[in-house]
């Protein structure tokens, strides 16, 4: 009901860019009218997984499930706001793995006690997610190690600029390595493309709590959101620059906090949901995952799918404008690399608890205060 009620976000949208309303009015429209369409279209490539099969359902979520970040990287890059892109990617992939697991950790530890998960399979997500550091590491380390952005080899041609083309062409291939081994790899237990329990997602179907939709219902949902999604994302987009000038806010602080977590809401609800749902113990004979076994893989796969599918199709379609490298700030790697590490020490024992998510969240707010307080001069490199 609170997805259908957001709806009405949308026609505002586009009645708030027809009339010239105040650039702000249109930007925090159009922000909340992302929430409802991303959500719709998760819920659809769901009822597409259980009319078509795991295989389509999950391929569809892979490709579909950040369709808002794709498209702000798409829009921003047309409009040369490359320090937006750049920071919606990199706060997208900071709110899963702090802000998102913060909450889950809490709500699991709160229902739970001392909630445990598989630490063979947080593991696996653990590595994974040392690849989306890498594959920002690995640019920006050829430029504070002897190549700074004042030099040609940052722009169009430049050295930089083919390296970071050439890891995006690696990182692609690694998402089409992660698509066939997590979708269609046989495997003891499969996952979708967001990483949830396959069976898990079986026992909704037949309990009633998944979407149930009809397979056309699913594909007019779908296509209907992505549709919309398009514009309402132009016209955010075409609001950033009036609106950090009026409020004084910068590109950065307005794409890691704002823009990344408005793609992440129906991503972060469903995360949650499911790790306050039973059983709170993994079940080995099964093969079965906790309900926090599936949100970790939530929040990691979209964080992978940021790094290894939507930044390197950004950066390869940035050859085509305004080229964008896939260098970043010492503080954006820094606040990055801190959570990968803080992630990969909470999930190595199998268990969790409220005050672990507690300090998810008070690092995440930390990370927030930094973006909002530093000048946009302090993230150019």
């Amino acid at each position: 009901m609170v997805l259908v009620a957001l709806l009405t976000l949308v026609p505002l949208t586009f009645l708030g860019a027809e009339l010239a309303w105040p650039a702000p009015l249109q930007f925090f429209l159009a922000v909340g009218a992302v929430i409802p369409l991303a959500g719709f279209i998760g819920a659809a490539t769901e009822a597409l997984a259980e009319s078509l099969g795991t295989k389509v359902g999950g391929l569809l979520n892979a490709t579909f499930g950040n369709a808002p970040d794709l498209l702000v990287g798409i829009f921003g890059v047309q409009r040369g706001l490359i320090p937006l892109v750049k920071a919606t990617l990199v706060g997208a992939m900071i709110s899963n793995s702090a802000l998102i697991m913060g909450l889950c950790y809490i709500v699991a530890g709160l229902l739970h006690r001392r909630p445990r998960f598989k630490r063979d399979e947080a593991g696996h997500h653990s590595v994974l997610m040392m690849l989306t550091l890498a594959a920002v590491l690995f640019p920006s380390v050829a430029v504070f190690g002897g190549c700074p952005a004042s030099r040609a080899c940052v722009t169009s041609g430049g050295t930089v600029l083919h390296i970071s083309v050439g890891i995006a062409v690696v990182l692609l291939l690694a998402y089409v390595a992660y698509v066939l081994y997590g979708i269609f790899g046989i495997e003891w237990l499969r996952r979708d493309g967001n990483g949830r329990d396959v069976q898990f997602l079986a026992d909704q179907a037949s309990s009633g709590e998944g979407p149930g939709w009809p397979l056309w219902v699913s594909l007019l949902v779908l296509a209907l959101a992505t549709a919309a999604l398009i514009p309402v994302t132009d016209i955010l987009t075409a609001s950033v620059v009036p609106v950090t000038a009026v409020l004084g806010w910068t590109q950065v602080f307005v794409g890691m906090i704002i823009v990344a977590n408005a793609g992440n809401v129906a991503e972060g609800y469903a995360a949650v949901r499911f790790a306050a749902v039973k059983p709170p113990e993994p079940d080995p004979e099964s093969g079965r995952g906790s309900g926090l076994d599936l949100a970790l893989g939530i929040a990691s796969a979209s964080s992978i799918q940021i790094a290894t599918f939507v930044a390197p199709l950004v950066v390869i379609y940035s050859l085509f404008g305004h080229s964008m490298s896939l260098v970043f700030s010492p503080v954006e790697i820094a606040i990055l690399g801190l959570l990968v590490i803080i992630f990969a020490y909470i999930a190595h024992d199998g268990e969790s608890n409220w005050l672990e998510g507690a300090q998810l969240l008070a690092l995440y707010a930390m990370a927030a205060i930094v973006f909002f307080a530093l000048p946009v001069s302090a993230f150019h490199v």
